[in-house]
């Protein structure tokens, strides 16, 4: 008498970690709904500056005296941007300054809006600027006067707004004027708030996978040869 043994697959925690985490695994909610937040594109090929035509910043309509600015610009500290290698400047080469970007929406979604900020340091005679900024009826002000050459001392804003229908328009716009006096912008981004059901996907995937991953010894079966 011979006895084989065979491997039984237990597939239904699999199918269910599957499932679940292939309704998780690239949700809407977790996309980056703002082009070019980091202000990477055009590339700088200078040491300082470019000045922005209206239509070559990437992803955002802006004002003919915006400049992208270089993170090593008039720094030995190595790169100042916030977050890869360039970073905005609201008031470059005179006038007031301004950006926008319209997005697609979800009306009733909430959306998480962050950027960071800081002020141009160009002008020894401007210590301080301020900007405004506005998205589907979330709106406010912010500056900045604690930058220095060696750290732009880059700060934080968070806040969030429910869209009211397919798109919505996120604006920045210089409130100091004049030329070298604009807030800089780095790492803007908004991105939808998952809602509750969601969020109890994502646990019930994460849930079945640690559990077939406790059971993913096959169990074996004798059988009479």
């Amino acid at each position: 008498m011979t006895i084989k043994f065979m491997n039984m697959k237990r597939t239904g925690p699999a199918v269910l970690a599957a499932s679940a985490l292939a309704l998780c695994s690239t949700p809407g909610w977790a996309a980056e709904s703002i082009i070019n937040g980091g202000f990477e594109m055009p590339v700088v090929n200078s040491t300082c500056c470019n000045t922005v035509p209206p239509d070559s910043l990437l992803g955002w309509t802006a004002t003919p005296n915006v400049n992208v600015v270089v993170g090593t610009f008039s720094s030995t500290n190595g790169n100042l941007a916030h977050e890869g290698n360039q970073y905005l400047d609201l008031v470059g080469q005179g006038g007031t300054g301004s950006i926008s970007q319209t997005f697609a929406t979800l009306a009733g979604t909430v959306y998480n809006l962050s950027f960071v900020y800081s002020h141009n340091l160009f002008n020894p005679n401007v210590t301080s600027a301020s900007a405004a900024f506005s998205v589907d009826g979330l709106s406010g002000g912010i500056s900045h006067s604690t930058g220095t050459n060696a750290d732009l001392d880059w700060q934080s804003y968070f806040g969030s707004f429910t869209a009211t229908g397919p798109t919505a328009t996120l604006n920045f716009t210089n409130l100091t004027g004049g030329v070298n006096e604009g807030i800089l912008l780095d790492a803007v981004s908004v991105q939808a708030v998952p809602e509750p059901a969601t969020w109890a996907m994502m646990l019930l995937g994460f849930g079945a996978v640690g559990f077939q991953m406790r059971r993913r010894r096959p169990a074996t079966l004798a059988q009479l040869a």
